[in-house]
């Protein structure tokens, strides 16, 4: 059996190398065979050949499509014709557009952006400034020449309060002549781009853009559709990856990029103008600091919620739904969770109850003790970070300071006063962001001291009396008279949740008052404090939100006024550490009534 074995397995290789040997024959025969033949792909600029598209340009010349398998055609955008389009209808496989991609997907178009080249849109809205309008609403029944796919300009429009659809737009020639000529009041450009050739012609102008309303949105967003992901993934992945690298080469190299556009894509533009591009675009993408194609789902909601909120877009949820490529994802291993958990609970049956619940409550103590631990460390690198970033950002609010006391112009004095509520807003995220850390690793403890409870509140609601004369609404205390002159309670907390319940209601009143009460409860040992406004109200669905952490009632509320999402969250668990309660009432267009109730402890004398 042994030599019958041996004598199959020695033929079995003969047969084996003669088969090689024929293989490597037919090789020898045919000269022809070559390597695989580069993946041939289009992408679809957004306009024609300059500096906006330098990665491409530099990993063409780097070499990075080749590497990747790649062939690239570069496309140029044609007149009337929308990039969008063209990818959708299967000219080109990628493309490259701006935010409008997200109301394209909310209409059913299935595009995938693949990654944000610009961190800022430079999409803006160029004016003489010798033509008298200073502001937007100026612009209204002037005309105007805005380009397609500018729906971030006219959500822009309709945060000013004007209706896109009364403004006299004219076909965009994009010639900046028409705008130098007067032919025009104000014409859609790119940061980037335009203003060279208005500075070249000493034309003074106005530059409005989004971002002053809170409109901040990516700019040039690779895209390509679902079909292309699902049927040629590796392509798409090494597509994205090489025009990345391209774009990272072309920001640390502008000269050699502008030479290499003067050179093989036209001389469109002067060297001057494309390096000024290039300089500009640096200045939008910040290299070194944000890494290149970077893209923020949270970001993306924002975009959603403004164009909803300006009724531009049907369902934000939808239109993000499958909107956001993911390079690297996740394989699906809820099939192997639920193997070893069933595996478990087979092995905890089986070897029996006192050990195993030994073991458990063991690694229950640890579990318990290594996320005190984390809480503490989380702690401690929160408390260095806001020491570390709250310093600096004192200097810059004592600078602001002292530039407010110097002759400014009214734009110079509008930016500084933007910079200051700027730093201020980031020094109160800083606080509410220790505050939160202190309160989730429970090391936050109540102190009880004698307070004179009239003169506390007045103190309190003093603070906010010159925000509300600035707004033209009043602002009212009343304490009951039945209230104990001296009671017992942590001031500096009771001060911190009224101030800010306080804070919301002044900054979301625009007419009518805001009003204080303190009070007793009924029948009960406990304190009331009401703090009602007439704004504009909580809808019924969010009310039960508006205490959880980062969260907001409106979209719009972050972007107009500012906030994190906190206060309230941290109001509610601070009122719950002094053995009381934190509620609302609210009704959209009849205002707010947020109640604290804590314990009363009168103090005699």
């Amino acid at each position: 059996m042994l030599g019958q074995s041996l004598r199959f397995r020695a033929g079995a290789v003969r047969r084996g190398l003669a088969i090689v040997a024929l293989l490597g024959g037919v090789v020898a025969l045919r000269g022809d065979v070559t390597p695989t033949a580069p993946d041939q792909v289009r992408l679809q600029l957004k306009w024609l050949h300059q500096f906006q598209f330098a990665g491409h340009y530099a990993a063409i010349a780097q070499g990075y499509y080749q590497a990747a398998g790649l062939d690239v055609q570069l496309l140029e955008a044609e007149p009337g014709r929308d990039p969008v389009d063209t990818v959708l209808h299967g000219g080109a496989e990628f493309g490259v557009g701006t935010s409008e991609l997200i109301l394209r997907r909310d209409r059913g178009d299935p595009v995938v952006v693949l990654a944000a080249i610009f961190q800022h849109s430079p999409l803006v809205l160029l004016a003489r400034r010798d033509n008298g309008a200073n502001d937007l609403q100026a612009l209204h029944d002037k005309a105007i020449m805005i380009e397609p796919q500018s729906a971030e300009l006219f959500a822009y429009f309709k945060y000013e309060g004007i209706d896109p659809a009364k403004l006299r737009i004219l076909h965009h020639s994009f010639e900046v002549k028409d705008l130098i000529d007067g032919r025009v009041a104000a014409m859609s450009a790119y940061s980037t781009d335009e203003p060279f050739q208005l500075q070249r012609a000493g034309v003074e102008f106005l530059t409005f853009t989004p971002r002053a309303g809170g409109i901040d949105f990516y700019g040039d967003n690779l895209f390509t559709t679902e079909e292309q992901v699902r049927a040629h993934p590796e392509r798409v992945r090494a597509f994205r990856a090489a025009s990345l690298q391209g774009w990272d080469y072309a920001l640390a190299h502008p000269t050699e990029i502008v030479d290499l556009i003067l050179k093989q894509y036209g001389g469109r533009k002067s060297r001057e103008h494309l390096l000024f591009e290039a300089e500009q675009t640096a200045l939008l993408m910040h290299p070194g600091l944000i890494e290149t194609g970077h893209m923020n789902p949270g970001r993306w909601r924002h975009m959603a919620d403004t164009y909803a909120e300006f009724g531009m877009l049907k369902n934000p949820a939808t239109a993000l739904a499958g909107l956001l490529y993911d390079p690297d994802p996740k394989p699906n291993l809820a099939w192997v969770y639920w193997s070893l958990i069933a595996a478990a609970v087979i092995a905890l049956a089986t070897l029996g109850w006192a050990l195993p619940l030994a073991r458990l409550n063991g690694q229950l103590r640890r579990a318990k003790e290594a996320a005190e631990a984390a809480g503490q460390a989380k702690s401690r690198y929160l408390a260095v970070m806001a020491h570390e970033i709250r310093t600096p950002m004192n200097g810059v609010a004592g600078f602001v300071d002292l530039l407010k006391t110097s002759p400014l112009n009214d734009d110079q004095r509008e930016n500084v006063e933007m910079i200051e509520r700027s730093t201020g807003n980031l020094l109160k995220l800083i606080d509410n962001l220790l505050e939160y850390s202190r309160l989730e690793a429970g090391r936050v403890e109540a102190e009880y001291l004698p307070v004179k409870l009239t003169e506390f509140m007045e103190d309190i609601t003093e603070l906010f009396s010159p925000a509300a004369a600035s707004k033209g609404i009043g602002l009212k205390l009343t304490v009951a008279p039945d209230v104990p002159a001296l009671v017992l309670t942590d001031p500096t907390r009771v001060r911190q949740i009224l101030t800010n319940l306080l804070s919301n209601a002044v900054k979301f009143t625009s007419s009518g008052g805001v009003e204080v009460t303190v009070a007793r409860v009924a029948d009960k040992p406990r304190l009331r404090f009401d703090v009602w406004d007439s704004g504009g109200g909580i809808p019924e669905e969010a009310k039960s939100r508006i205490f959880e952490v980062y969260t907001q009632a409106d979209a719009s509320v972050s972007r107009r006024h500012g906030g994190s999402g906190l206060g309230l969250s941290i109001a509610r668990q601070l009122a719950e550490m002094l053995g009381g309660t934190l509620t609302v009432e609210s009704e959209p267009g009849k205002g707010s009534n947020f109640t604290l109730e804590i314990p009363l402890r009168a103090v005699a004398g």
